[in-house]
């Protein structure tokens, strides 16, 4: 994603969308991302699409890269969490 687009909510406006989509027309029981530890940009944005952290966990990776030495962390939320969320008040 190019500088320009950051901080406008594109990511947190897609997130959302695929979140909702995923319980709607998929009928998923539960939706689930992972990401680097240390990537705290991508966290924010799976709290922002309502998710939640579930585990922190150290994979062995084929590659290593900088960062990956403080392990994983995987965001999920199931659909009653969503469907709650949907009925509360901002």
């Amino acid at each position: 994603m190019r500088c320009e687009a950051w901080g406008k909510g594109y990511a947190t406006e897609g997130s959302r969308a695929l979140v909702s989509k995923g319980f709607t027309e998929f009928e998923v029981r539960r939706v689930v991302a992972p990401s680097m530890a240390v990537n705290t940009a991508s966290r924010l944005e799976m709290e922002k699409s309502g998710m939640r952290l579930v585990r922190t966990f150290v994979a062995a990776w084929p590659v290593s890269i900088p960062g990956d030495e403080h392990g994983d962390v995987e965001y999920a939320i199931s659909r009653t969490e969503w469907e709650l969320g949907r009925t509360e008040s901002p």
